[in-house]
């Protein structure tokens, strides 16, 4: 699905000043399309900002960027063939979710029933299509949010902190609905947001914002091959044997025992030769988890600031 050698989005140089705050500074990022990528940052730090420019509602200070190949300088169609939901969905509370798709799809000429019915069917809101907004939990309106932002049959679809005041299961929903988006129509997915664990569950790629500076993007893959040291779990059988071996391993920096794993503090370019050492001895390896990769490798960026 990811074509590395096509961007969905470029920008080079971009910044935002409100008068002395410096919202976005000589910003340079790129986003191959076909990704899923998160725009991670700490509140305030400039990732709303990039999106409003993007999306038009505000205009950048300096800079240029593309969208899908189109130029911000020289083409008028530039935000054709993208969509987004900024901020917290909101609709007519009185009217039902499909009245409400209705009326924005009159705006776009995207307005016939089965295309309607059909993102209804997408977003898991089709049963509910004609009741009253006013009774959907903020999970269905944000749901019905990422169906108008659907409209149009986006290339691109740019989300800002969508999952913001949602519960658990309404997060989950949120995310589920965001992978189907981007396997089904093959899209490129831009969100911004400042959960952790969420941007490493859902995104192939991401960016880091601190205090509108762009400090690290590309590949998660990629970035974590430059991480230092990582918290390892491990669920073996017998532990005492693991552990035994652990402690006495150059590799290990510290082996501790929890309720149900052994966790081990360890560089991140080591684990491959530790887990083979470790399967030649008499241990059974049920498991092997890197905990809170983009934690660590977030607040190392957050420190070199």
């Amino acid at each position: 699905m990811n074509n590395s050698n096509q961007l969905a989005i470029q920008t080079e140089g971009l910044t935002k000043h409100f008068g002395v705050i410096h919202a976005l500074q000589d910003v340079s990022l790129q986003v191959p399309e076909g990704t899923i990528f998160g725009f991670l940052g700490p509140n305030g730090a400039g990732k709303s900002t990039l999106i409003r420019v993007l999306t038009g509602l505000i205009h950048a200070s300096a800079g240029h960027f593309a969208i899908l190949g189109r130029r911000s300088k020289h083409n008028f169609q530039l935000r054709q063939g993208i969509g987004a939901l900024v901020d917290r969905a909101d609709f007519y509370k009185q009217l039902s979710g499909y009245h409400n798709l209705e009326l924005l799809a009159r705006m776009s000429g995207h307005n016939k029933p089965s295309h309607l019915n059909d993102i209804l069917h997408q977003v898991g809101l089709y049963n509910r299509r004609h009741d009253k907004v006013k009774s959907y939990s903020q999970g269905m309106k944000q749901r019905l949010g990422l169906g108008q932002a659907l409209l149009g049959d986006p290339k691109l679809l740019i989300l800002d902190e969508p999952t913001t005041g949602l519960d658990p299961i309404g997060m989950v929903e949120i995310r589920d609905f965001i992978r189907k988006i981007a396997e089904e129509r093959s899209a490129t997915i831009f969100l911004s947001s400042h959960l952790l664990h969420e941007v490493e569950e859902l995104c192939t790629h991401i960016g880091l914002i601190f205090s509108g500076d762009l400090v690290a993007h590309g590949s998660i893959e990629d970035l974590f091959q430059h991480m230092g040291e990582i918290t390892l779990d491990l669920e073996v059988t017998p532990t005492d044997v693991a552990e035994k071996f652990l402690n006495s391993n150059d590799l290990v920096q510290s082996c501790q025992q929890t309720a149900t794993t052994l966790r081990v503090s360890i560089l991140y370019e080591n684990v491959p030769e530790l887990l083979r050492q470790l399967a030649r001895q008499e241990v059974n390896i049920f498991s092997a988890s890197q905990k809170n990769r983009l934690e660590a490798f977030f607040l190392a960026q957050a420190e070199g600031k």
